[in-house]
């Protein structure tokens, strides 16, 4: 019985001093992002956009929930029955994240699962579908001040789920691209956030 009153005041006398260290941030970012692979030729770097919120207990872990944005031109292929169009995506993902040194300058990794929303290429053959996602990366972050950060953020997304690349008559054609990779996407982008303490 000792044992456990000692622990439980333990933790109440460190509760104090983690909060004091916790943080919880709002980021907005802008950058570029482009897809690999099989559609890596067949689209163009297009516009990255997103927001998130970071819950940070400690200096060096925490958790972040955010939303991810992103436009890219699709080309015309004659070849892969294919027609110019802009795909959309909207990605909704929770991650872990691990400061490497945290301070005013702090480099970061970060991994967790995401739902994407695939839209706007029917002309391309591409139908609108969601598949789950596994979003990881690294990134900086900078303090300037006492509560603004500036940073940057390389997020690369794996998709689970097969995205078609081509039609033919209308009818999504094996010109896709299988489970395993081949239609991920990658994001970089600038980052602006405030941090409350």
């Amino acid at each position: 019985m000792k044992k456990l009153l000692v622990a439980v005041a333990a933790v109440a006398l460190a509760a104090p001093a983690t909060l004091a260290d916790s943080e919880f941030s709002v980021v907005l970012q802008g950058g570029a992002s482009h897809y690999t692979q099989s559609l890596s030729s067949g689209s163009d770097t297009g516009a990255a956009y997103g927001a998130r919120l970071g819950i940070l207990p400690t200096p060096m872990l925490g958790i972040e929930v955010g939303y991810l944005g992103t436009q890219n031109n699709i080309n015309e292929s004659i070849s892969s029955g294919r027609l110019a169009s802009t795909l959309r995506t909207n990605e909704g993902y929770g991650d872990v994240r691990l400061n490497i040194l945290p301070g005013g300058f702090t480099p970061y990794v970060f991994g967790g699962y995401g739902l994407t929303w695939v839209n706007g290429a029917a002309a391309s053959g591409i139908p609108n579908s969601s598949t789950s996602t596994l979003p990881f990366g690294a990134g900086v972050e900078a303090n300037i001040g006492d509560t603004f950060k500036l940073g940057g953020r390389f997020q690369y997304n794996y998709l689970f789920n097969r995205i078609y690349t081509g039609s033919n008559g209308g009818t999504p054609t094996s010109v896709g691209v299988d489970k395993g990779g081949n239609s991920d996407f990658w994001g970089v982008t600038l980052d602006l956030g405030a941090s409350f303490r």
